[in-house]
């Protein structure tokens, strides 16, 4: 049995400029979130990723059909054994 340490929600963007779009929208509606680089289980053209809880899937999955330029959901998994990245959508 695999023991998780964490799962988080990581968001990646095609660009920089998306991705500073991203943290904009995110900050303005007070959603708690991180600007790091993107992990290297998640292949992205852009190196830069937002990660956030996963209680927030729902919240950036309608940003994203309302035009908020997300590429990619992922549910990322830290465990004893090593990292993870499973695509959401």
């Amino acid at each position: 049995m695999v023991s998780v340490l964490t799962e988080k929600l990581v968001l990646t963007f095609d660009s920089v400029n998306y991705a500073m779009q991203a943290e904009k929208a995110f900050k303005e509606d007070e959603v708690e979130f991180k600007t790091i680089p993107t992990p290297r289980e998640i292949s992205s053209s852009c190196g830069l990723s937002i990660m956030t809880s996963l209680d927030n899937t729902e919240y950036a999955s309608k940003k994203k059909k309302d035009g908020l330029n997300i590429n990619q959901l992922w549910k990322h998994t830290k465990s004893k054994t090593g990292k993870s990245a499973e695509l959401i959508e």
